[in-house]
């Protein structure tokens, strides 16, 4: 229908099928629309639900991820220092024990 009141003159003229049978079929219909309606708002909500746990997660591990390249990256800074001090060691120790001439 088109949203229209009707009064009960304009159904009985409108319809051939009688009230009794009419309205059953109209409410089961009804009912059927609503149970359709009420579990896609079910199926959105849950979607929602998930979207918002992926994403929190998703920004968790990004974060995590983050964290762990910045102390990779400081790590392998310390190693090149450490390795240019032992160099630089090895090189003071090499010419302290050449003979001197």
């Amino acid at each position: 229908m088109d949203g229209t009141a009707f009064t009960m003159t304009e159904i009985r003229k409108q319809f051939r099928t009688p009230l009794r049978i009419l309205l059953p079929k109209i409410l089961k219909s009804r009912d059927d629309w609503k149970a359709k309606s009420d579990a896609r708002k079910a199926r959105l909500k849950a979607a929602k639900v998930t979207i918002r746990d992926l994403q929190i997660s998703r920004d968790y591990w990004r974060r995590h991820a983050a964290a762990a390249e910045a102390a990779t990256a400081e790590l392998r800074e310390q190693l090149t220092q450490a390795e240019q001090d032992r160099d630089a060691a090895r090189t003071a120790l090499a010419a302290a024990a050449a003979p001197k001439k």
